[in-house]
């Protein structure tokens, strides 16, 4: 999914990726992984990444 994401920035020449997390983090975020997480370590294009609201 990361691979797919890059992929279409590329394509479309983004300047900005815009992504949610789940809010994840310890153990779980280690044993399922995040897209979001990938896609930020390997993009060569800034990235904001929000957050859940709180409560949720």
């Amino acid at each position: 999914m990361p691979h797919e994401i890059l992929k279409a920035v590329s394509e479309k020449e983004a300047d900005l990726i815009v992504m949610s997390t789940h809010g994840r983090s310890g153990l779980a975020k280690m044993l399922i992984g995040s897209v979001t997480e990938q896609v930020l370590r390997t993009a060569q294009t800034d990235v904001l990444a929000i957050p859940p609201k709180r409560g949720e």
